[in-house]
């Protein structure tokens, strides 16, 4: 793995560009600190958390299923105060009118208020495969579908440990085809963020496979894409605590979504697929996060694949910092929007 050439090349790649989006000063690097210690909080709590569920996986399944149902809800309370925002750009809609059957998996649709929307933004949610998409996630997509300008079409998918892989990769599979045959001429970008990326990229490869046709382009923030955990950063950033996740809490995740599959298995892990053919690839990824080395080799893999690729690191943003309202999530929304807005015209 040659993760330093990937970032620091300094000779150009024929369709590769790594743009680093930010410097950080004296006061970025304090507030980091600061940030560092209640990371250390949520790491201990969230250790806590995974510890109890598997200890109950192995002693009282019927438990254990009751308390991911508690763990789901909370997530989802949690995150619920910032889902106003949904409204003030994007809409959830009723599905288009069509004359074929519905899609195979239930979905949610999304529109802009303002202007006339072009195209569609296909899209897979993360939630460590084992949660539905939140409140800040809905908020998320909603504005990039505004400032691209896209009608969203997002497939719910089967959890694990209830479903574990490859069911999701397969719902998202199937509501990939059907899209493509519900709307053949209708230009589509595929988005996917954290653990979404792995299941979306993952059906991309099963779709390719099988000969049908890829999405218009393909936007990831802060992508999964290896389950076997071989990055540098989830190590590294688990120790030096930027970050609320650890490895330990990826694997507990990991091990709940493989059941008994091998980490290294293309479906699970698409960073071991075949990514021949595919169209214009964006990735967004933060230095800070537990997954920036998961970026930096999907990169080299894309590159070495031929593809046209655009990855921007940020330096010290946590993992999907766009589910935030902050100054750097909108920089980074709004550059993945126009990279959507782009593919589609």
């Amino acid at each position: 793995m040659s993760v330093s050439f990937a970032v620091d090349q300094t000779a150009p790649v024929a369709g590769v560009r790594f743009e680093h989006m930010d410097r950080p000063g004296p006061l970025d690097w304090a507030a980091a600190i600061r940030r560092r210690f209640g990371f250390r909080l949520l790491q201990q709590l969230n250790v806590i958390a995974v510890r109890h569920g598997l200890k109950l996986m192995e002693t009282d399944p019927a438990r254990m299923h009751r308390f991911l149902a508690y763990r789901r809800r909370l997530h989802h309370r949690l995150d619920r105060d910032v889902a106003a925002s949904v409204e003030m750009d994007a809409v959830r809609v009723a599905g288009p009118a069509i004359t074929l059957q519905s899609p195979p998996v239930p979905a949610d649709w999304f529109a802009p208020i303002r202007g006339e929307a072009r195209g569609f933004i296909f899209y897979v949610h993360g939630g460590s495969f084992v949660a539905e998409r939140s409140p800040r996630l809905t908020s998320l997509v909603a504005r990039i579908a505004a400032q691209a300008g896209a009608r969203v079409f997002a497939p719910n998918y089967r959890l694990a440990p209830e479903h574990p892989c490859p069911a999701a990769v397969k719902d998202i599979a199937a509501a990939f085809h059907w899209h493509r045959k519900t709307w053949p001429d209708e230009p589509v970008v595929a988005l996917g963020d954290s653990a979404g990326a792995a299941i979306l990229l993952s059906a991309l490869q099963l779709a390719a496979a099988e000969g049908a046709e890829m999405p218009d382009g393909v936007v990831l923030l802060s992508p999964w894409v290896d389950l076997s955990l071989q990055s540098w950063s989830v190590i590294a950033a688990s120790l030096a605590g930027t970050t609320p996740y650890t490895m330990e809490c990826l694997a507990a995740m990991a091990h709940l979504y493989l059941d008994g599959r091998n980490a290294a298995d293309a479906i699970a892990s698409p960073l071991y697929g075949d990514f021949t053919g595919f169209p214009p690839v964006l990735i967004h990824a933060s230095k800070g996060d537990i997954l920036y080395d998961d970026a930096v080799r999907l990169a080299e893999r894309l590159r070495d694949a031929g593809s046209d690729l655009t990855v921007r690191l940020w330096t010290s943003e946590t993992h999907l910092w766009e589910r935030k309202l902050t100054a750097k999530a909108r920089q980074s929304t709004e550059l993945a929007a126009d990279f959507i807005r782009r593919r589609l015209s």
